[in-house]
């Protein structure tokens, strides 16, 4: 006859806990995607509306055919070669449809992995077009979210405030206030996270975000 192992409240506890944080990383690597598409979608749109009402030489239509192929390959997943073309464009063109290109070689590096290259892509976006404030912060926040995949959790918390700070109002703030306090958790900065989560409180009370990043916060602050 097997030996039952009884678990303390305390360990049981920890096991809850340890399956909500696992539970909530899933949550918000999901939503990040979510929000990656939805900025790239109004990226598109813009793209879209300036090259397809302004065909004004047979370079722009080039690169709005390029462009929409490259977009394509993307939503199909097939990143290596997505990050081929939306390079090619971001290199031989130049206005709106460049910006876009960098902005979702970016995302493609991201979606293979390739955290470091998109880094760098990212932060030309950010150097070079930052035409659109939505996309821009997005933009931090993607540095952001490699730093974090790579486990570099004070930087991520960090680029996730700088987000904020430089953009304060937008609709992915809560979102980047929770990823700060998410980092500063794995990071264990106290401190840190209860400041962040004060902004949370004070500015979006009652949002999913701020019960979450609460929850989150809860272990590192008891101790």
């Amino acid at each position: 006859m097997g030996t039952k192992i009884k678990l303390t409240k305390q360990q049981m506890k920890e096991d809850k806990f340890t399956t909500f944080m696992l539970q909530t990383r899933d949550w918000i690597q999901g939503n990040w995607q979510i929000v990656g598409i939805a900025v790239a979608a109004i990226i598109v749109i813009s793209v879209g509306a300036i090259y397809y009402s302004n065909m004004k030489s047979g370079q722009a239509e080039e690169a709005a055919d390029r462009f929409a192929e490259a977009i394509a390959k993307y939503r199909q997943q097939n990143y290596q070669v997505a990050i081929l073309d939306f390079n090619g464009i971001a290199d031989e063109y130049s206005g709106p449809v460049a910006a876009s290109a960098v902005f979702y070689a970016a995302n493609s590096y991201y979606e293979s992995k390739n955290y470091d290259e998109a880094i760098i892509s990212y932060q030309k976006y950010i150097d070079k077009y930052h035409a659109d404030e939505i996309a821009t912060s997005s933009a931090h926040a993607g540095i952001a979210a490699c730093y974090e995949t790579k486990q570099e959790f004070q930087v991520a918390a960090e680029k996730f405030l700088e987000a904020v700070r430089l953009f304060p109002g937008l609709p992915g703030e809560p979102d980047y206030l929770l990823g700060a306090v998410r980092n500063y958790v794995n990071a264990g900065m106290a401190t840190e996270v209860q400041q962040a989560l004060d902004r949370l409180n004070k500015d979006h009370a009652g949002t999913d975000q701020q019960r979450v990043a609460t929850q989150l916060a809860m272990k590192l602050l008891i101790k």
